[in-house]
């Protein structure tokens, strides 16, 4: 019998969702993560929690709003896989980057901005990994490249 598991990759916005209690994609994250079987795997970039902590760190933000990057974190360390950056990313990384260019027409200052998330789906490509995320950006890269799995759990 073939092995059916399937492997997540969550992005910065999923992990932000569940633990954001007034987030209106919440419910619908959590249906889905409750969907899944024992035997899928769900993991983030190390990329994720750099972001979280950058956001933790930099906001000028309210009691609450820490407490939800400082959740976020917490729940990364406590139950998922964290995915570090792997040499064999580089490559995807470079070639994905400048195939979305060529599609897309952006400037190259343009394009900076969405260094991270090329770095994230290169390790979702990297690790054969379904990329859940709500970034609008992923939409774009999903047409013009095959390799990439990719899912939107709140639309």
């Amino acid at each position: 019998m073939p092995n059916m598991s399937k492997h997540y990759l969550l992005d910065t916005n999923i992990i932000s969702y569940l633990t954001d209690p007034n987030s209106p994609y919440r419910e619908s994250v959590k249906n889905h993560l409750i969907a899944l079987t024992h035997n899928d795997t769900i993991s983030v970039s190390i990329i994720t929690l750099y972001e979280l902590s950058y956001g933790l760190h930099s906001y000028k933000s309210t009691k609450d709003s820490i407490e939800l990057f400082k959740q976020g974190i917490h729940f990364i360390e406590e139950y998922l896989e964290v995915l570090p950056l792997d040499i064999q990313e580089v490559d995807i990384f470079g070639k994905l980057k400048a195939k979305y260019k060529d599609a897309t027409g952006i400037q190259n200052k343009a394009n900076k901005k969405n260094d991270l998330d090329f770095l994230i789906i290169a390790t979702a490509i990297n690790h054969d990994a379904i990329l859940i995320s709500n970034d609008m950006i992923f939409d774009k890269l999903f047409e013009i490249e095959p390799r990439i799995k990719y899912e939107n759990w709140v639309s």
